[in-house]
C-alpha cells in the first residue's frame, strides 16, 4: 500500500500511560510497515551497561531509566539517524516516542517523507490507573513517571506533534479497548494520494 518514492512517516507521540506503543504497534501491523521506538533502543542501550543477577535477571546500572536519564539524549540519537536512515532509502514505518522532537521531524523532512503524526491521549484518571499498574509490576521509572504525573509535570500539550508535520491524526484510548487505528489508515491513504 505505502509508496517507496516518497515514505510515510507514522510518527506517534503522547504522555507515558496514553497508550501510544499500543497504538503504534497496531499501526505497523495493519500497515504492514517497520515499527521503531526510542524505548526499545534505549533498553538496548542499558542493556550494554547491565549484570547478570545472581538470580539470573538482568541488573541495569543504578543510573539507567526508561524514561528519562543519561540514556535518553544517545538513545534519541539513534533513533534520529535510523529514522533517517529507513526514510532516506524510500521506507515507510512508524516511529513511537514521548514526543515528537524538532530533530526526528527535520531528518524526516530532509528525506522528502510524508509524515503524519497521531497524538494519543487518554483521560487522566486511565493514565494515573495505567502507571499505577505498571508501577504494582515493579517498575522503578514506572513510580518515576507516575509521580511526574500526579505532580501535573506531564501536560498534555507537552507532547503535541510540533508544526511542520503533514497532518495530524488523534487518537484517545480512555475506553481500553483495542485502538481504532482505521483513521490513522485513513489519513495515510489520504497522503498517498
Amino acid at each position: 500500500m505505502l509508496m517507496r518514492e516518497r515514505p510515510v512517516v507514522v510518527a506517534v507521540c503522547g504522555s507515558p500511560g496514553a497508550g501510544k506503543t499500543t497504538v503504534a504497534r497496531a499501526t505497523a501491523r495493519r500497515l504492514g510497515v517497520a515499527f521503531l521506538t526510542r524505548d526499545e533502543i534505549k533498553l538496548g542501550l542499558g542493556l550494554s551497561s547491565a549484570a547478570v543477577a545472581k538470580d539470573g535477571g538482568v541488573r541495569f546500572d543504578p543510573d539507567f531509566h526508561v524514561a528519562g536519564g543519561p540514556l535518553s539524549l544517545r538513545a534519541e540519537t539513534v533513533m534520529v539517524n535510523a529514522a533517517r536512515l529507513l526514510a532516506s532509502s524510500g521506507v515507510s514505518f512508524v516511529v513511537e516516542s514521548s514526543v515528537l522532537s524538532r530533530e526526528l521531524l527535520d531528518a524526516l523532512l530532509a528525506c522528502d517523507a510524508r509524515v503524519l503524526a497521531v497524538h494519543v491521549v487518554a483521560r487522566e484518571p486511565v493514565i494515573d490507573e495505567r502507571l499505577r499498574a505498571r508501577t504494582a509490576e515493579g517498575g522503578a521509572v514506572d513510580r518515576q513517571l507516575l509521580s511526574q504525573f500526579r505532580r501535573g509535570e506531564m501536560k498534555r500539550s507537552i507532547f503535541e506533534p510540533p508544526d511542520g508535520v503533514d497532518a495530524v491524526v488523534g487518537c484517545d484510548t480512555s475506553d481500553g479497548d483495542a485502538p481504532d487505528v482505521e483513521p490513522i489508515e485513513a489519513a495515510v491513504v489520504a497522503l498517498i494520494r
